[in-house]
């Protein structure tokens, strides 16, 4: 008999089928876009995923996940130099996350203690470049005693020491540490064989999207300054993705997924699907509620703040289309307008 406080309830839902509510509609009138830059940008990164890590498992993760796709519809009109940093950044970022927690590359899932010591020495390498007075360099230059991927970090803090004001560094180091703890929080989740509430597993999602850390990003991305006091007040955060990443995250038996967390409080698939949909929706609102206090509040910086606002609109917009793209994810649908159903393998 299968206890619901396992792991094992994410394995029912093999087998069930779920339809998909309407994503399009609630977007229908945000900005939507496709870089120019895109194939270069692919063929930029093929180059450099074999140089880091060769051919291999962390190769064919990365390359599944088309992140220069993702950086084409999330930021469609940044210039070459910003969209190349902005590719460096999500293929950082997702090549770190297979190297902690994905169990066909790793083993430091199962091992807190070796996953502590590489977010230790993830710390360390933030902190070089983006602590107040950068170290961009060890005494002795050597970059050897940290990981390929803890190195291919280094064009990404230059980047962020050389061409940002420390207020745009400092909070993008805040939301790192915050995309750290996160990140250990979920593994302890995980290991324990405790299936989270909603209402912990979406504060701790804030966190391991690493939604932050882009948006302290896309200030610079969009060429914008919006200073600390326009930069410290209320983020707003969307959460767009978890049901569109459900098929992936459904191939090990992760709790970490807001539908499969909705399972196990309902155990009814669609259900669950629907108030993941509700979820959706009222950050949607969030946002457009949030965009329109901001613009009232600081109405000398309505040009750039309008380009933020848009800009965040374009990730969510732009995360569904590259959701719909990837193979990673393999949902095989065209489109999200409440009609398309799948059945889970």
């Amino acid at each position: 008999m299968i206890k619901l406080g396992s792991h094992d309830y994410v394995q029912t839902l093999r087998g069930q089928t779920l339809r998909f509510p309407n994503l399009d509609l609630p977007m229908k009138d945000w900005p939507k876009g496709m870089s120019s830059h895109y194939e270069d940008l692919q063929m930029v990164q093929h180059v450099e995923l074999r140089k880091l890590v060769g051919e291999g498992k962390a190769y064919n993760a990365c390359v599944s996940s088309d992140c220069p796709y993702l950086v084409a519809t999330w930021f469609p009109k940044a210039s070459w130099d910003r969209s190349r940093l902005a590719s460096q950044i999500i293929t950082f970022l997702y090549l770190w996350d297979d190297a902690i927690d994905n169990p066909e590359i790793t083993n430091m899932f199962n091992d807190l203690e070796a996953s502590n010591k590489f977010r230790e020495e993830t710390r360390q390498q933030f902190n070089r470049y983006l602590a107040d007075g950068p170290v961009l360099f060890d005494a002795t230059g050597d970059e050897s005693r940290f990981s390929p991927i803890l190195r291919s970090f280094a064009p990404i803090g230059e980047a962020f020491a050389f061409r940002m004001t420390k207020g745009q560094r400092g909070k993008i180091l805040d939301e790192l540490y915050k995309y750290l703890r996160a990140c250990e929080v979920e593994q302890l989740s995980e290991l324990s064989g405790r299936a989270p509430i909603i209402e912990e597993y979406l504060e701790r999602r804030m966190g391991t999207s690493s939604v932050g850390f882009i948006l302290a990003c896309l200030e610079y991305i969009l060429g914008i300054d919006l200073g600390d006091a326009i930069r410290n007040d209320e983020d707003v955060r969307v959460i767009i993705n978890d049901i569109l990443s459900l098929r992936r995250e459904l191939r090990y038996p992760y709790y970490n997924n807001a539908v499969a967390v909705l399972y196990h409080q309902h155990q009814d698939l669609q259900k669950a699907v629907d108030e993941t949909h509700k979820i959706i929706l009222r950050s949607i609102a969030k946002l457009e509620e949030a965009a329109k206090r901001a613009l009232n509040r600081y109405p000398e910086r309505r040009a750039d703040l309008e380009a933020w606002i848009d800009g965040c609109k374009n990730m969510c917009t732009g995360n569904v289309r590259w959701s719909l793209h990837i193979a990673r994810y393999g949902l095989g649908v065209d489109a999200l307008d409440g009609t398309t159903e799948i059945t889970l393998a």
